[in-house]
């Protein structure tokens, strides 16, 4: 069902933020139970920013384009960040506007925005704020769900193995092909952020598993038995087994270094976007293993 029929096109052309900000919200609730889910959400964003376009202060409909990148993100598989970035500007664009601080669920969304950007200490702040303006949303379970998750993360780089089971570990690794133009390297020579053109060649540990679907994290060994977390998107958890050889292209490399409540979490860690980004066993992943794009209520609408 598309919104062109010629009643649709009597209430918008009439131009008002609220109605193109209510046309929005209406698009996304369409979207869960439509075959033409992606097509209804970037109808949802483009109406989100007419009804900015008519007011650049109307926190509100920041807000409310806010809400369509969100949905974009997990409409589309959950792993295009870029839609996260969005969403957080425009978040951050609401906030400027005094009415809006009133609004819990801007805070929650801003929150989990953060949260799929694994930017934690920021997404621990949102939701703490969103809990303090209204505890009913239960915004205090999801920082103690990413404490969980933190936990479990520092948790495996203290637990890896010795060296000589790590040697050991890792000595297939040197057999691993790929016909690409990317250089093989480690994870010391990486620099922080996309590293292009290269290749990470390591052996999956462990699978960590947390509370949520996405991302898959994993404790991961690189051929100078050096230790790091891997996140990896739009990949289904039966894609990736523990004691598999991963390559991992143009990595995105980052330290995480969280600190909170006087406890401190740091560890390194690469984070691969895509299902082209990665080789398991010599292979692309099977089709059946990518993730397949839902819409669920990870935020509030």
């Amino acid at each position: 069902m598309f919104l062109n029929s010629p009643e649709h096109n009597f209430i918008w052309q009439g131009t008002d933020k609220k109605i193109l900000c209510q046309l929005s919200m209406l698009e996304r609730s369409m979207a869960q139970s439509s075959e033409d889910q992606a097509l209804l959400v970037e109808e949802s964003i483009n109406h989100a920013k007419e009804a900015v376009m008519l007011d650049i202060k109307d926190g509100n409909s920041w807000y409310n384009l806010g809400n369509a990148y969100l949905t974009s993100f997990f409409a589309s598989g959950a792993w295009d960040k870029a839609r996260l970035h969005h969403s957080i500007k425009a978040y951050q664009n609401a906030e400027k506007d005094e009415t809006m601080k009133l609004n819990p669920d801007l805070y929650y969304n801003c929150a989990t925005a953060y949260k799929y950007l694994e930017n934690y200490e920021s997404a621990i702040r949102g939701f703490e704020a969103a809990a303090l303006k209204d505890p009913a949303l239960r915004a205090d379970i999801e920082v103690q769900k990413i404490i969980n998750l933190l936990d479990k993360l520092e948790n495996a780089m203290k637990g890896r193995l010795r060296p000589k089971r790590s040697a050991s570990l890792v000595s297939s690794l040197n057999e691993v092909n790929f016909k690409l133009f990317h250089k093989k390297a480690t994870i010391s020579i990486l620099s922080g952020g996309l590293n292009k053109t290269v290749a990470v060649v390591c052996k999956v540990v462990l699978w960590i598993r947390h509370d949520d679907d996405a991302p898959l994290y994993y404790l991961t060994c690189d051929l100078d038995q050096s230790y790091f977390i891997l996140s990896v998107y739009g990949l289904q958890n039966e894609a990736i087994k523990e004691g598999d050889r991963v390559v991992l292209l143009e990595p995105y490399y980052k330290i995480l270094d969280i600190s909170w409540k006087e406890q401190r979490y740091k560890f390194k860690s690469i984070r691969v976007d895509f299902p082209e980004q990665i080789i398991i066993n010599e292979k692309a992943p099977a089709a059946h293993h990518v993730a397949r794009a839902s819409i669920r209520a990870q935020h509030k609408p």
